[in-house]
C-alpha cells in the first residue's frame, strides 16, 4: 500500500541536539536496512497494529508487505540476525516473539489484503482460513503447525514469528490487533541518511485533522514556508513560519478530503505529508 490515509497521533518525547519534540518512534529504537530498491525500518517499540500503522504512515511509509521468497528471507534475516532484537521484548499474548506486518482481514473475514496504511484498501493475497488459497499465486508464508490463519478469537492482523523455539518460527501468524509488539515499516524507495534525518526533525499532527494542525520541529531546521496542495496539485494555502502560533496552522477553512502538506526548508529540501480532514 502507498502511504497514507489514516493517521493518529502517538507521542514519544525525543531529546537531543538541544531540542525536543513529539515523534511516534524514537530514532534510537529504529534499525534500517535496504532490499530490492525499498527501505525498511524495524521499530523496536511496542505498539498495537493500529498504532503501528499510524506511525508508519506518519513517517510516509506503511507496515511492510512481503511479496516473494527473496523479500521474506531478507526481512527474516534482518529481524533475527542484524536488528538487535531482544525477543523477550516483543512477545505477543501467547509469549511468542512476533513483529507486525501490513496484512489484515479486518474488513472482510478471510480476505487477507496488504493494508499497511490501514485504509481498508489493498491487494488481496489470501482467501479463507488455514485451508484457504493464495490469490493470484501471490506469495504467502503462513504457519503450518498449527496451520494459520486460524482467526482464534478475532485475529485480524499479520505478524511474522521470530522466536527460535516456536513451532512456526519464521512463518506468518494472525494475531489480535491489541497485542503490543515491535513492527516493520516499508518505504517504496531507498531513503538516504539525510532523508531519515529529516523524518526525525518534523512531526505533523493530528491526522486526520479538524481545524488545527501542529508542526513540531527542530528549531535549527530553517523552514522557508509551508504549502497545502490538493490531490489535483492545486496550491490552496501558503503559510510562513511567522504566521504560526505555537507551531499551529489554522486549517478550519479546508473542505473534507485529502491534501498534501509540504514543508519547504531554506536549504531547498521539501518534506511532504499526506493529511486528511
Amino acid at each position: 500500500m502507498k502511504p497514507a490515509k489514516k493517521i493518529l497521533l502517538f507521542v514519544i518525547l525525543i531529546t537531543g541536539c538541544n531540542f525536543s519534540f513529539s515523534q511516534c518512534a524514537n530514532p534510537i529504537n529504529i534499525f534500517s536496512f535496504v532490499h530490492n530498491g525499498h527501505s525498511y525500518e524495524v521499530v523496536k517499540e511496542n505498539k498495537t497494529w493500529t498504532n503501528a500503522a499510524a506511525c508508519a504512515v506518519s513517517r510516509n511509509g506503511y507496515l511492510a508487505e512481503i511479496n516473494d521468497l527473496a523479500e521474506q528471507n531478507a526481512i527474516f534475516t534482518e529481524l533475527t540476525s542484524n536488528a538487535g532484537i531482544t525477543i523477550t521484548s516483543t512477545q505477543n499474548q501467547f509469549g511468542t516473539a512476533s513483529v507486525w506486518l501490513g496484512g489484515s482481514d479486518a474488513v472482510t473475514e478471510g480476505n487477507w489484503i496488504w493494508d499497511g496504511d490501514n485504509n481498508g484498501i489493498g491487494t488481496q493475497f489470501w482467501s479463507g482460513g488455514p485451508n484457504g488459497v493464495p490469490i493470484g499465486r501471490r506469495y504467502t508464508k503462513w504457519g503450518t503447525s498449527p496451520a494459520e490463519p486460524d482467526n482464534s478469537g478475532g485475529q485480524d492482523h499479520l505478524t511474522i514469528i521470530i522466536k527460535p523455539t516456536a513451532v512456526n518460527y519464521g512463518r506468518w501468524n494472525d494475531l489480535i490487533s491489541t497485542n503490543s509488539i515491535y513492527y516493520l515499516i516499508e518505504y517504496s524507495t531507498i531513503l538516504s541518511n539525510q532523508d531519515l534525518e529529516l523524518k526525525d526533525q518534523l512531526n505533523i499532527y493530528p491526522n486526520p485533522f479538524n481545524n488545527i494542525i501542529t508542526i513540531d520541529y527542530n528549531k535549527s531546521t530553517a523552514i522557508d514556508k509551508i504549502t497545502i496542495v490538493t490531490i489535483l496539485s492545486q496550491e490552496i494555502k501558503i503559510i510562513s513560519p511567522e504566521e504560526m502560533t505555537n507551531n499551529e496552522i489554522d486549517v478550519s477553512s479546508l473542505n473534507n478530503g485529502m491534501y498534501l502538506l509540504n514543508v519547504h526548508l531554506k536549504n531547498g529540501k521539501v518534506i511532504s505529508q499526506k493529511i486528511v480532514k
